[in-house]
């Protein structure tokens, strides 16, 4: 009976120690799990340790245990054997393990960090630059053409270096220096200025205006310095202006016709001339022409008043003209002209000079130029001899060189925009350069 019983203890001490081995190993196989774990993650795996061969374990199996019927009691059978089936599941819980421990260490490593954010660049702040460009082209109520410049930059522009060309059908027309469109030096940012130019439209035309600077001037863009636009002008047809008066020899006044307009005029046309001097009408006539008038200024066409309207001392002269049919003159803007002659006579022994004086009050000047010009002549008797001439402008900023030449010796100088806007004093000498002495008349005619 004690043998029975210390058998089933043996038996029960050996169960507890099976459960034992069972538990330290599978906490063994979960504490290497975490630590593969956790190592993988940050730093690259390392070898795994290797396998121990699996613990043999005795086998438990107690014979059968019998008693006698003599004995008079039964005894239960207890069979107790390892459980095998439990290893083998442990162990290979441990291989799966490992395996997920590897694969996960092998995602880790193949991760790639995110990009870097983009790098933000301050923007780029443009230089301080003016930009000349021209915004508009446009014909005024009398068909004039005018243009606007302005300043699209971010600095003021100088007005001192460029010039404005004007292109009617691909042809150069008017050129303007900049500084000659304003009285300020600079254009200001965002500020524009329009100029009237003289020149008058006719018909459908191709208008290209063009700003040439220098390469002294910096912009922000070069490539906005032009403009193009189609207009449409004054109907076509001729334009008859009053181009110049002159004086014959006996100093009787010529009055000189000529044609700018796109078609020439017929000859056979009647006009009504009228003649005003010092304010009083005196003559009025209709003159029918004799000779074709050929467009653009082909020719010119005098015209002698039948009563003659002689000129002396100083006289201002206006003449007027009007077409009997409107479709013989289709602008009527130019067909006034207003002039002012003065007749200086003189005489001189040789190697004199004479200096003569004479101040221009301020005027209007026409759009087309017409009329605004200084004009000096010189005639004398014995026109084969030489004279010397000379003419100077206001306050010694014009000046022509004196010329000599024979009778009769004329100058023609030009009268801009300010000076027409108010009164200049002008000096004309004559020099007798040969040894004898000569008599003759110098006739200056202004505006």
């Amino acid at each position: 009976m004690h043998f029975n019983v210390y058998c089933v203890n043996l038996v029960f001490e050996e169960v507890e120690i099976s459960f034992m081995l069972k538990g330290a190993i599978c906490f063994f196989a979960f504490s290497i799990f975490l630590f593969g774990c956790t190592t993988k993650m940050a730093h690259p795996p390392l070898p795994l340790p290797p396998s121990h061969p699996p613990i043999a374990l005795p086998d438990l199996t107690l014979p059968d245990i019998s008693l006698s019927e003599e004995e008079g009691e039964v005894i239960e059978r207890f069979e107790v054997s390892p459980d095998v089936d439990e290893k083998e599941k442990m162990v290979e819980g441990k291989e799966s393990s490992d395996d997920f421990a590897k694969d996960l260490g092998k995602e880790v490593v193949h991760l790639t960090p995110p990009p870097a954010p983009p790098r933000l660049e301050a923007p780029e702040i443009p230089p301080l630059l003016p930009d000349l460009t021209i915004t508009n082209l446009f014909l005024d109520p009398k068909k004039r053409l005018a243009v606007t410049i302005a300043n699209i930059g971010n600095s003021p522009l100088p007005m001192g270096f460029g010039n404005l060309k004007i292109f009617l059908d691909g042809q150069l027309k008017e050129s303007y220096g900049l500084n000659s469109l304003s009285d300020q030096p600079f254009l200001q940012p965002n500020e524009n200025i329009t100029l009237t130019t003289s020149l008058t439209v006719r018909g459908r035309r191709e208008v290209r205006a063009y700003v040439e600077t220098s390469q002294e001037m910096r912009e922000l863009n070069k490539e906005n310095n032009y403009l193009e636009r189609i207009l449409e002008g004054l109907p076509i047809g001729p334009d008859i202006a009053i181009k110049d008066l002159d004086l014959t020899e006996d100093f009787e006044l010529c009055i000189i016709l000529s044609n700018a307009g796109e078609i020439d005029l017929r000859k056979g046309v009647t006009f009504r001339i009228r003649v005003f001097v010092n304010g009083l009408k005196i003559s009025e006539f209709d003159h029918f022409t004799s000779d074709m008038l050929k467009a653009n200024f082909g020719n010119y066409y005098p015209i002698h008043p039948p009563y003659r309207v002689g000129i002396s001392g100083t006289s201002k002269v206006q003449i007027s003209i009007s077409p009997k049919l409107p479709s013989d003159d289709i602008y009527l803007e130019n067909n006034t002209l207003e002039r002012t002659f003065i007749i200086f006579p003189f005489r001189m022994i040789p190697q004199d000079k004479q200096e003569f004086s004479f101040s221009i009050p301020p005027f209007h000047l026409k759009d087309n130029g017409q009329g605004g010009k200084v004009k000096a002549e010189v005639r004398w008797e014995g026109g084969d001899s030489s004279l010397m001439l000379s003419l100077v402008g206001p306050e010694q900023l014009k000046s022509v060189l004196a010329f000599s030449g024979t009778s009769p010796l004329k100058i023609e100088f030009p009268i801009d925009f300010e000076e027409a806007q108010k009164e200049s004093l002008w000096k004309v000498s004559v020099t007798n350069v040969i040894e004898k002495r000569v008599k003759g008349h110098l006739i200056i005619q202004h505006p």
